[in-house]
C-alpha cells in the first residue's frame, strides 16, 4: 500500500506539471488559436482537472490514514488539501469571472490572482514530489527490516 500511495502522488505530479506547466503554456503560444478560445479551453481543461485533483486528493488522505505515514508526510498532505481548496473556492471562481469577461471582449491583463495560482501550482507541485520520494524511501526501509 506504501508504493501505491507514492505512485499516486508521482503521478499527481506528472498530471499537474504537464496541464499546468505545459499544455497551457503552450496553448497561448499557438498562432491560430485567439485569446478567447484559448481562455475557454483553459477554463475547461482546469475545471476538468480540478475534479481529477480532488479524485487524488481523496485517494491520498484514505490511504495515509490507512498507512499512517510519519506526522510529516501528513501534514504535507494537509498543506495539499489547503491549497488545492484555496484554488476551487477561491481562486477559480474570480479567474472564471475574469476569463468571461476577456471571452466577452474586454482587455485585461494577468494579474495577482495568475501569479497567486501559480505559486500554488508550484507548491503542490513540490509537495507532491517530496511525498511520494518519502513514501518510496519508507516502501524501501519497510522492504530492509
Amino acid at each position: 500500500m506504501i508504493r501505491f500511495t507514492a505512485v499516486l502522488f508521482l503521478l499527481w505530479a506528472g498530471l499537474l506539471l504537464g496541464v499546468s506547466f505545459v499544455a497551457t503554456p503552450v496553448k497561448f503560444m499557438a498562432n491560430g488559436l485567439s485569446m478567447p478560445v484559448a481562455l475557454e479551453i483553459g477554463r475547461v481543461t482546469f475545471h476538468l482537472f480540478n475534479k481529477i485533483e480532488w479524485m487524488f486528493c481523496f485517494l491520498i488522505i484514505l490511504l495515509t490514514i490507512w498507512v499512517r505515514p510519519s506526522w510529516k508526510i501528513r501534514v504535507c498532505g494537509w498543506i495539499i488539501f489547503s491549497l488545492l481548496a484555496f484554488e476551487t473556492f477561491c481562486l477559480m471562481p474570480e479567474l472564471d469571472v475574469r476569463a468571461n469577461n476577456v471571452i466577452a471582449g474586454e482587455n485585461a491583463e494577468p494579474g495577482l490572482l495568475h501569479w497567486l495560482y501559480i505559486v500554488c501550482e508550484l507548491s503542490k507541485l513540490s509537495l507532491l514530489l517530496i511525498g511520494g520520494w518519502v513514501f518510496l524511501a519508507q516502501e524501501k526501509q519497510s522492504q530492509t527490516e
